[in-house]
């Protein structure tokens, strides 16, 4: 959500906090030789870079380029810190897209540009419906763009501060993640920032991860020294908090995170500074989801603990076992279509119209997921299932338009500027 929308100081500076990747007193690095830690920066100047993050009407304020390479630029969407984000068209193909421009301030940060450059690359290598699109590079002058997919959809980070999300559509989610992921570790690519802000939910009931920004090529040489933690304080794996190697394993850690705190609306390691979180990753300590909530049904509290473990041997062995543990699940929990089920919860979030839902799915699709959601169904139907299907199992066994509003793109320009 942009500062514009948030409705009180309290949520904009939850969501500078949350975007930033920083804690309040969190050093840029951490390093394991205190000689060579760099100094703490002061909050005020980790949330700055946010404090111009406003959505901008297009008749409003001119846009810096009416074409940028093969696309007219249709106005300007927001912007942030470091990055301008554009809605395009290429006037060739009619193909709407979102154009980041990376700041003239921005481009003399040499670490900057490298993460731009970075990501760019990354995402190019991919060719996964759950992984944002990049379509173009273009240098025009001075300026470096990047082309990509426009989103349309909220964040999950905005989805979780409404409120928890049910654990069958926390199901759906999660494997769509872990297929992106298996996708990106088959590239050698890991993540390295997953985290709610860095997930986004389609109209049409697709999940896109995005921001690669800081992703790794297991295959070239390390981007950070030994030592320094890279990404976000709480969803950080205990191999970036102690600065040793990582490998794709870290990315489960960091979704196990992100299921925990979808499904109980709350992060599993928090403290008053970032040594606090740090050391609670490192040692494992949270309080056991069942706590915090109950009616997730055990199947998939037993995947998110394992994801969650401190070692990475007994974490699973790569995102493709997890994926193939969360279809189980689903299998068991989810009687509709999957994306079905997201349209209908996006619905039922106020996130789309009944008249979008509608254009958007077959009628007999939508009119079965609705119903899980205006029902009034109990979400605790699932404990039930599970127990009949594992009891049932042990026998067996034993047996044997071009019109848009700010609003409408505030998730993805907040994404994208950070």
């Amino acid at each position: 959500m942009l500062a514009t929308d948030a409705g009180t100081e309290r949520e904009e500076r939850e969501n500078r906090e949350e975007e930033s990747g920083f804690l309040q007193g969190r050093p840029e690095h951490i390093d394991s030789d205190p000689a060579r830690r760099r100094p703490a920066t002061p909050p005020s100047t980790l949330c700055a870079r946010f404090d111009s993050l406003r959505a901008v009407p297009p008749a409003a304020k001119p846009v810096r380029h009416r074409k940028i390479g093969a696309y007219r630029v249709l106005g300007e969407l927001g912007r942030g810190g470091m990055a301008l984000v554009y809605r395009g068209l290429h006037e060739m193909i009619q193909r709407e897209v979102a154009i980041k421009e990376l700041l003239p301030d921005g481009q003399r940060d040499r670490e900057t540009l490298s993460r731009f450059r970075r990501e760019a690359l990354a995402l190019a290598a991919f060719r996964h419906q759950n992984i944002v699109t990049l379509y173009d590079m273009v240098e025009k002058g001075e300026g470096l763009f990047m082309v990509m997919e426009l989103v349309d959809g909220p964040t999950l980070h905005t989805l979780i501060k409404e409120g928890p999300l049910p654990a069958d559509v926390t199901g759906v989610i999660a494997a769509r993640i872990a297929s992106a992921l298996d996708h990106a570790h088959f590239r050698h690519i890991i993540h390295r920032d997953l985290k709610p802000a860095n997930v986004m939910l389609t109209k049409s009931g697709e999940v896109k991860l995005m921001d690669f920004g800081i992703a790794k090529d297991v295959g070239l040489e390390a981007l950070t020294q030994l030592g320094m933690a890279v990404g976000t304080p709480s969803y950080m794996s205990p191999e970036q908090v102690t600065g040793v190697p990582v490998d794709g394993r870290t990315d489960i850690f960091s979704l196990g995170v992100l299921l925990y705190e979808a499904l109980s609306g709350a992060r599993p390691f928090h403290g008053k500074t970032a040594g606090e979180v740090f050391a609670k990753i490192r040692d494992g300590k949270y309080t056991p989801l069942p706590k915090v909530a109950p009616n997730v049904p055990a199947p998939l509290v037993r995947i998110i603990q394992r994801a969650m473990e401190v070692r990475p041997d007994d974490r699973f062995p790569d995102a493709a076992a997890m994926r193939r543990e969360l279809d189980v699940f689903l299998a068991q929990e989810v009687q509709v279509s999957h994306a079905a089920l997201l349209v209908a919860f996006l619905r039922h979030r106020q996130k789309l119209t009944e008249t979008e839902a509608q254009q958007l799915m077959r009628p007999h699709e939508l009119d079965a997921a609705v119903e899980v959601f205006d029902t009034g169904r109990s979400r605790q139907g699932g404990k039930l299932k599970w127990a009949v299907a594992a009891a049932i199992a042990l026998l067996t066994a034993a047996g044997t338009g071009l019109y848009f509003t700010q609003a409408q793109w505030a998730p993805l320009v907040e994404q994208l500027t950070r």
